[in-house]
């Protein structure tokens, strides 16, 4: 059996992003994308298919600092759905 560290991480996340009201952006993650040994491609593994086709493909990084640099959105207790 082999040790979960030994696997080979993604290069990248694969979102469909739709837009929202207020320019608004919503990232649903869709698969990943794991590096070639040559270097030369990358092979795309998906969970599920956009129905408008669009797919893009982000290094977890990048993901991980663009949602610390944005502020939580805390709603007030009139605000929430009951």
């Amino acid at each position: 059996m082999s040790d979960r560290s030994d696997k080979k991480r993604p290069s990248f996340d694969a979102f469909h992003v739709k837009e929202g009201a207020d320019d608004k952006s919503y990232f649903n993650r869709v698969g990943v994308a794991f590096a070639h040994r040559d270097g030369e491609g990358h092979t795309i593994q998906l969970d599920s298919v956009p129905v408008d086709g669009r797919i893009i493909l982000r290094t977890p990084k990048e993901r991980l600092e663009d949602a610390r640099e944005e502020k939580p959105r805390r709603r007030n207790r009139d605000q929430r759905d009951r």
